[in-house]
């Protein structure tokens, strides 16, 4: 059956709101890239998301919109109106997302039918019925071959950096000693991250061993854990919050660096994409719902999970207090490291 994404002209494409999610779904853009090389291609996202996906060529336009709050999917629609968009694509599966492609005007409208916004679709995918955990990569790829009438074979996550992007990380890493390695210790939740202290304690024990120095990254909103981290580690441990460290140059610093620790959370699908080594703590997350294909088996992923021995059939998230970060040793994080380190 021929997709009727291959008869639209302009094409819009709604981006999920998370980083790591944004990440994810590299491989259902180049799939519509591939596939509709005649079609012009936009993404629309909050801001911030640009810049996780600037470099790749495989969309011709970004529109940044927040669509939080109730009114959120219909402020400035009539600008997205005026755009005439033959059709919407929903990665993300609110609600909200419908209302938003329902406020373009846009005749063809395809996302997963869930959440009862079926009727706001003139194409609604039926959501599996099962609640086993599934990667992100997976619901975006699989939509994409539902929309597009072909198989998506290629769901390895693949990001680029812009010159600009690359130079801004070069910068942040100027003068620093080899290896580089790079810690994360936020997260959008506090149960999602190893005490600071035991990234203290790594950073300590990563500039005894290496000789090579760890600069510690995050949000604006993590300044004051970064900088308890830093002050606790002390020689050879660079706030890169104080170096005024970016979303964009966080990529560039990343491309560049040889090493990320890092909670569940955006920058280490940032590091997927760009191929950088990583250790990634996970504790009350599951990591079956975040799989960034082949990574792991590459070699340049180690997950460490605060509760290894979970029978296959239970979600860590739904057994959260048998998963506290702090279970997670240091001496098996820096096993970790020198071995991802030992094999660049």
């Amino acid at each position: 059956m021929r997709s009727a994404l291959h008869d639209a002209r302009k094409l819009l494409v709604v981006l999920p709101s998370w980083v790591g999610d944004a990440v994810m779904a590299t491989p259902c853009l180049r799939a519509l890239r591939s596939t509709l090389a005649e079609t012009r291609i936009e993404l629309v996202g909050r801001p911030g998301l640009q810049a996780v996906l600037e470099g790749l060529p495989l969309f011709d336009g970004f529109h940044t919109h927040d669509m939080r709050g109730w009114l959120g999917p219909l402020t400035g629609s009539a600008r997205f109106r005026a755009m005439r968009f033959d059709a919407v694509l929903l990665l993300p599966n609110s609600p909200r997302s419908a209302i938003f492609a329902l406020a373009t005007g846009a005749p063809l409208r395809l996302g997963w039918g869930r959440d009862g916004r079926s009727w706001m679709l003139s194409h609604a995918l039926p959501a599996p019925r099962d609640e086993r955990p599934r990667s992100a990569v997976d619901w975006y790829a699989d939509l994409a071959a539902w929309a597009l009438q072909r198989p998506v074979q290629d769901r390895v996550v693949r990001l680029a950096c812009s010159p600009e992007q690359a130079e801004a990380g070069r910068r942040l890493l100027a003068g620093l000693p080899r290896p580089i390695v790079l810690l994360n210790p936020g997260a959008n939740r506090p149960d999602k991250r190893w005490p600071a202290d035991r990234f203290a304690a790594l950073a300590r024990s990563l500039v005894s061993t290496t000789r090579g120095s760890v600069a510690v990254t995050g949000g604006p909103a993590e300044a004051e854990l970064v900088r308890s981290v830093v002050s606790t580690a002390g020689e050879g441990t660079v706030n890169l919050i104080d170096h005024g460290v970016t979303l964009g140059s966080l990529k560039g610093a990343l491309a560049a660096a040889d090493l990320l620790v890092t909670n569940d959370t955006g920058p280490r699908h940032l590091a997927a994409g760009l191929g950088t080594r990583c250790v990634s703590l996970f504790g009350p997350t599951d990591p079956r719902w975040t799989v960034l294909h082949e990574t792991p088996a590459m070699g340049r992923e180690i997950q460490l999970l605060a509760e290894p021995f979970l029978p296959e059939g239970v979600v860590a998230d739904r057994v959260a207090r048998f998963c506290g970060m702090d279970r997670i040793g240091t001496a098996d994080v820096m096993h970790a490291c020198t071995r991802l380190l030992s094999s660049r």
